[in-house]
């Protein structure tokens, strides 16, 4: 019976014989069988040339013989006919029906065989002459296809068929996207059908591609298509009319207001930014555009400040306060566990004080993603009720922190409940540069350039003054040449000429402008408005109430005099009130008017009065950044290092040490990067140390100045062993300890000691542990110091488990744990090192067989972690005990354990037993039949190994992938690991703790003696 043959070359190839894929041997078959089918007759020597021209003759006919026999093995043998030998061609009895012979036939009928490119996806090496074929004829039926498709949308124009336009016509743009013809035509049907939202982003989409690709304007004909849409359209929820649009400014508001009213519509909006130079009226445009909101859209607002610039997160301080107060506003509650994420990002807005701040317990401090996640949540929440505008002004003084942050939410959360308004000027700063670029290059971002004002603007603006003085072309003139059309200069010149008749003492600078400004002003006043200047962020009231000796009554009415003359005004969203310059030139432009000496003077008193409010708690790293200010325009550059150096010290993470620090008396953040990327914090380092260097050669090695050094030794040489380089952060740490013993500074000696101890865990380095741990023992119980023997006692314990003397090293374990539990104060603020203690009994009856007990005191570990809310200890604790209960046998118990560790692996970026979780997911997978997952976890685990360089984590993943090449020989996971089960069972061995590890052990030197 004759078989049925089907070929299918528009698109992904395919052959077909009665209804069943047909696969060849090797792809050259593919190729020949294509090219035949095709081409319907053939030369052989056509084809041994076109497939293989490489070869000799006498290779490539034997080649073509072989492909001709693999094509019609699978085809039949009555497939392919050769009338002549020189030729070969498609046997004409055969039935074989080709999409692209019947395409070709009548492409109008059957553009629904036009499923992709021809030969889509398909390629063959060292055949340029066949892929030079097989382009050609790809690019004659895609141009064929199109012409079809534009015919019939043509013809669906004049029928007013929208449901083929909308079909056809993005294909067509696809393929095209600078046809104006297809744009009107796919426009119409759109504002036709009343689909506005489909059609503004059209329309902003050739808005886009045009200005970027061809630097031309949207056609007059697309933008009366709009017009009129628009103009039909009336219905616009969310506006409010009478909107005061400032003079020369009409066209750039329209089109804000045009994107103000998609996004309310429904469309998922872009970004919009309004960028122009200082005083070019951007935050006029800003007020304008938000003015047309109504109740209905809820917007909350910040600033960037210049001075700001190098301290993080600040400008979305702002933005998360006035979220919280819109969902209290609204009685929406947030989530504690966001709560506490918000409070630890931006510790000024948590004012909650029934806590213990001398509580010793791990904070969580997020990763990026984290970061993320956390703002886009309470941005959903926010967002819910009423559709949400966030505003950024000057974002060119954005932080890179913020800046990265603002680029993600843009990019990643892209929802037609939220919209980001920005304003700022063009910056040469690589962050910012790069921020305006990546978004606008996925088409995230709109930007409206302000151009200076023209002639005509201005005369206008002038005209609406009323001066009472004649309006010529003169004074037109002489205001465009002294203001270069900038609207802030030239609402100055108009004031100067309404108060004073006259603007000559413009003609130079804006000081003058000033100048005049501030004469009237009464020297308590001029006192006022000095104090204000100084504050990079904002003076509080509390603040200026001090330094001018008022109450806050008094103060208010001097306040309100300088607000009325527009030199300052309250910054809202604040937690107190809080009074800035209005313009960032009279701000520098007050400040040039202090003598150095009264500069410095003040601003040390400032810092004074930041100092004061320190609270020995998280809240303080906002007012590290104040102090760090400061201190530094006060030439204090020793208070200035300590205060960087306590802010870079919070936002860098030093997560390897979690579990060995479980309890120190600093908080921890868990987190395997910190706040900055890589090369953030490489550049800040080299600030960090520059600052150093400037401050030694100031200053010399006095005793200020060498314990500042003990402070950025130890902070440096921290950073780097979490970093993976060793070498280099244990030279800093033996440096430390070295300039400690000079200086007779035992608490950085001992923190030196206690440094090396918490390496030498990670690298397994019993003896040099050992070593320490007497030299630091010795000096705590000289200088006294009892809780930090308890600290070293734990330490010591678990020195005797890696050592395998566990009678001792239980001792010192319960020992520790009675130093803390003299009282209950003590008890709660060493909660974490008594977890941490139980948890190593817990190592010790796990290593002697006694699975069951070691589980009950991991629960009590853990049981301590959950009351004080210590997830990334939890990570610790729950690992122990996943691997207990999988010992037993107690898989499903097991999984609980390392899926609760593994769910914070994905909530913070942290590493410390991460490996061992993923091998032990790993081998669940597999006893569960889901492959593919135990292969993730295991390269994922294979990556982790080389950040931490842990001994034991090497041996868990080894154990892991030996026992599944033992057990399931035959899958593709025991192909996808190179390697015999009996080599990565000796390095799981090698690497497997032999006092911890023992149960593991055994396992696997049975499989291995086997």
């Amino acid at each position: 019976m004759a078989c049925k043959l089907e070929a299918r070359f528009l698109g992904t190839p395919v052959i077909i014989k009665d209804g069943e894929e047909v696969f060849f041997s090797y792809n050259k078959v593919n190729a020949l069988v294509y090219y035949i089918l095709v081409r319907g007759t053939v030369m052989r020597d056509e084809l041994s040339g076109i497939l293989w021209a490489d070869k000799p003759d006498t290779v490539a006919r034997k080649n073509l013989r072989n492909a001709i026999y693999e094509a019609k093995k699978m085809l039949g043998s009555e497939t392919f006919i050769s009338p002549r030998k020189a030729i070969i061609k498609v046997n004409p009895d055969v039935e074989f029906d080709i999409d692209v012979k019947r395409f070709e036939e009548n492409p109008e009928e059957n553009l629904d065989l036009y499923k992709g490119d021809f030969l889509q996806g398909f390629f063959i090496k060292d055949s340029v002459e066949y892929e030079d074929w097989y382009l050609a004829e790809r690019n004659r039926l895609k141009g064929l296809y199109m012409d079809t498709v534009r015919a019939k949308i043509e013809e669906a124009a004049e029928k007013k068929d929208f449901t083929v336009i909308e079909r056809y016509g993005q294909m067509l743009l696809n393929y095209n996207p600078y046809d104006e013809g297809v744009y009107a035509i796919l426009l119409r049907a759109y504002c036709e059908q009343g689909k506005m939202q489909q059609s503004m982003e059209l329309y902003e989409s050739m808005k886009d591609i045009f200005t970027r690709e061809l630097h031309a304007s949207v056609p007059e004909e697309i933008d009366s298509i709009i017009r009129q849409a628009l103009q039909k359209d009336d219905t616009q929820p969310g506006f409010s009319k009478g909107v005061s649009v400032p003079i020369g400014r009409e066209t750039e508001f329209e089109e804000l207001s045009t994107h103000m009213w998609s996004f309310l519509r429904g469309r998922t909006g872009e970004a919009l930014m309004i960028m122009g130079d200082a005083g070019s009226g951007k935050t006029s445009l800003k007020d304008a555009a938000l003015s047309v909101l109504t109740d209905e859209v809820a917007v909350i607002q910040t600033n960037c400040y210049q001075m700001e610039r190098n301290f993080l997160l600040h400008p979305w301080t702002g933005i998360m306060e006035g979220l919280v107060d819109l969902l209290r506003s609204r009685g929406t509650e947030v989530p504690d566990f966001e709560l506490n994420r918000i409070y630890t990002l931006f510790p000024q807005m948590d004012m909650s004080i029934d806590r213990d701040l001398g509580l010793m317990e791990i904070k969580d401090i997020l990763k990026f993603d984290s970061l993320f996640h956390t703002l886009s949540s309470v941005l959903d929440i926010a967002s819910a009720e009423k559709k949400l505008v966030i505003v950024f002004e000057d974002i060119q003084w954005m932080d890179p922190l913020s800046l990265s942050l603002l680029n993600s939410l843009i990019l990643r959360k892209q929802s037609d409940r939220l919209i980001f308004l920005l304003t700022g000027r063009d910056s040469r700063e690589k962050d910012f540069q790069h921020f305006v670029t990546s978004v606008a290059m996925y088409k995230r971002l709109h930007i409206t350039v302000l151009n200076p004002l023209t002639k005509k603007d201005i005369r206008r603006l002038v005209e609406s003054r009323h001066l009472s003085m004649e309006v010529d072309d003169n004074l037109i003139q002489r205001l465009q040449l002294e203001t270069e059309g900038n609207l802030f200069l030239l609402m100055e010149c108009l004031h100067a000429l309404e108060s004073t008749g006259r603007f000559d003492s413009l003609t130079n600078n804006m000081q003058t402008i000033f100048k005049a400004t501030c004469l009237s002003l009464t020297e308590e006043q001029q006192k006022i408005l000095d104090f204000i200047s100084l504050f990079y962020g904002g003076a509080p009231l509390a603040m200026i109430s001090e330094y001018m000796q008022m109450d806050n009554l008094q103060l208010l009415d001097r306040l309100e005099v300088l607000e009325g003359k527009n030199l300052i005004s309250p910054i809202p969203q604040q937690t107190e009130v809080i009074y800035e310059v209005t313009q960032q030139k009279l701000k520098e432009f007050v400040q040039k008017q202090l003598s150095p000496e009264k500069w410095k003077i003040l601003h040390g008193y400032l810092a004074g009065l930041w100092e004061k409010r320190l609270t020995h708690s998280k809240q303080d790293i906002y007012i590290y950044q104040h102090l760090e200010y400061h201190f530094e325009q006060a030439g204090d550059l020793v208070m200035m290092g300590r205060y960087k150096l306590k802010s870079l010290m919070y936002y860098l993470n030093f997560s390897h040490e979690l579990f060995p620090v479980l309890g120190t008396a600093e908080p921890m953040q868990t987190g395997g990067a910190s706040y900055f990327t890589e090369a953030d914090t490489l550049q800040y380092l080299e600030s960090v140390e520059a600052m150093m260097e400037r401050i030694r050669q100031t200053y010399g090695a006095t005793p200020e100045v060498r314990n500042l050094e003990l402070v950025y030794l130890h902070l440096i040489g921290r950073y780097f062993i979490r970093e993976g380089k060793y070498e280099k952060g244990v030279r800093y740490i033996l440096d430390l300890i070295e300039q400690s013993l000079e200086m007779n500074n035992r608490d950085y000696a001992l923190m030196g000691y206690k440094q090396m101890i918490y390496y030498d865990i990670q690298i397994g380095n019993a003896e040099e542990m050992k070593n320490y741990l007497e030299i630091a023992l010795d000096l705590a119980v000289e200088c006294n110091y009892h809780k930090e023997v308890g600290i070293l006692l734990r330490l010591k314990g678990l020195n005797m488990i890696m050592q395998g003397d566990f009678a001792e090293a239980e001792r010192l374990l319960n020992e520790s744990i009675a130093t803390f539990m003299v009282t209950q104060t003590v008890a709660r603020r060493y909660a974490l090192n008594i977890a941490a203690a139980y948890n190593y009994i817990g190592e010790i009856r796990r290593g002697s067989g006694q699975f069951e007990e070691a589980i009950e005191y991991y629960d009590k570990a853990l049981e301590i972690c959950k009351n004080q809310q210590a997830y990334s200890s939890w990570v610790v604790f729950s690992c122990n005990a996943g691997i207990a209960a999988y010992s037993l046998g107690r898989y499903d118990k097991a999984k609980e354990y390392f899926e609760q560790a593994y769910n914070f692996f994905n909530r913070y970026d942290f590493y410390w037993r991460r490996p061992i979780v993923e091998s032990y997911m790993a081998l669940l997978a597999m006893k569960e039949g889901d492959e593919k997952k135990a292969i993730q976890f295991l390269d994922d685990a294979m990556a982790k190994l080389a950040m931490m360089n842990n001994p034991q984590e090497i041996g868990y993943v080894n154990m892991a992938i030996a026992l599944i090449k033992k057990e399931y020989p035959s899958t593709e996971i025991s192909r996808h690991y190179r390697g015999s089960a009996s080599m990565y069972g000796g390095r799981a061995l090698r690497y497997l703790d032999v006092y911890r590890d023992t149960h593991e052990r055994k396992t696997i030197e049975s499989m291995v003696n086997e």
